[in-house]
């Protein structure tokens, strides 16, 4: 039995004519009829009795639809995966997105990018290292195919496939006087110096709101993540920074403690972003299904008892 075969008796039993089930198979009544008579010698049963109105199966027929709608989606999704391997995909595709944000803690796995490369080499991937905000900018002026980002904005534009949520951090030295709380809230940001490592303009603005009428923190921008130097701003300016836990490994556990966040304030998620009304490349759609089905499902590392 061959799938075609198995295709062809699918149609013809659900139209209930090989005229109709030829029309939509868009092949010949003489094909579709040969490929039933077939099937049907194969087998040594006959599927259908014919009339002039049209085609009713048999009990076999019946018995043979039951175990077809079982099987033939699952073969059909089989053949079409084993298919799209199978041609020849090449191009550029262009993906945006920061290091820190496939370090071990957020499960972004970078061997997921090697993994993608090996099973397409015809395709290749170039990866931009960039801040969010950039990367945003990059896919909005179609310099880039997809990125990972969080808190984007002009939504409108985008499509956005949910990757995780994440918890966000104060990390400071262990001699800070805040560093033994079991969490903080934006209150105890209020005239603190607060680092904000890359471009966090968006958080400077929602921290400056949520303290309203209170003293704002005196905020430290850093553009780049030279740890050496924020290690030596955090110890010797007493200053806090916002971080995630996937940073943590980069700071010494001797020196340096991460103080959970509370707050609606911080409720941060990761997605995986494309241009909404921009026709993909089959190697960036390709990329993207692959990174959506491996990298998404991970859920919240943040404790719920924080909110």
């Amino acid at each position: 039995m061959e799938l075609t075969q198995l295709r062809y008796f699918y149609q013809v039993y659900r139209a209930g004519s090989i005229r109709s089930a030829s029309g939509e198979l868009n092949v010949t009544q003489q094909a579709l009829s040969r490929q039933i008579q077939n099937l049907e010698k194969e087998l040594g049963v006959a599927l259908f009795t014919r009339s002039i109105s049209g085609v009713e199966a048999t009990e076999y027929g019946h018995m043979l639809f039951e175990k077809a709608e079982k099987v033939l989606p699952e073969l059909e999704s089989f053949v079409y995966s084993v298919q799209k391997r199978k041609h020849i995909v090449s191009g550029v595709v262009k993906l945006g997105i920061q290091c820190w944000q496939m370090a071990e803690g957020n499960n972004l796995r970078y061997e997921c990018l090697r993994e993608f490369c090996r099973a397409y080499p015809q395709i290749r991937l170039a990866w931009e290292n960039d801040s969010p905000a950039r990367c945003i900018e990059g896919v909005l002026e179609q310099r880039l195919d997809l990125c990972v980002t969080m808190m984007p904005e002009r939504l409108e534009f985008l499509e956005l496939t949910p990757l995780r949520d994440f918890q966000w951090y104060m990390l400071m030295a262990k001699g800070h006087e805040l560093a033994d709380r079991d969490c903080l809230s934006v209150e105890d940001l209020s005239g603190r110096k607060v680092i904000l490592a890359g471009e966090e303009t968006g958080s400077r603005n929602q921290i400056t709101r949520a303290l309203y009428g209170k003293t704002p923190p005196e905020f430290i921008d850093v553009k780049e993540y030279l740890f050496d130097l924020l290690g030596q701003e955090i110890l010797g300016n007493q200053a806090m920074m916002l971080t995630l836990t996937a940073q943590e490994e980069l700071f010494n556990p001797q020196r340096f403690v991460m103080v959970p966040l509370k707050g609606d304030l911080w409720r941060s998620r990761l997605y995986l972003c494309r241009l909404a009304a921009r026709p993909q490349t089959p190697a960036a759609e390709l990329l993207f299904d692959y990174l959506r089905e491996h990298w998404t499902g991970f859920g919240e590392i943040s404790p719920p008892e924080l909110y």
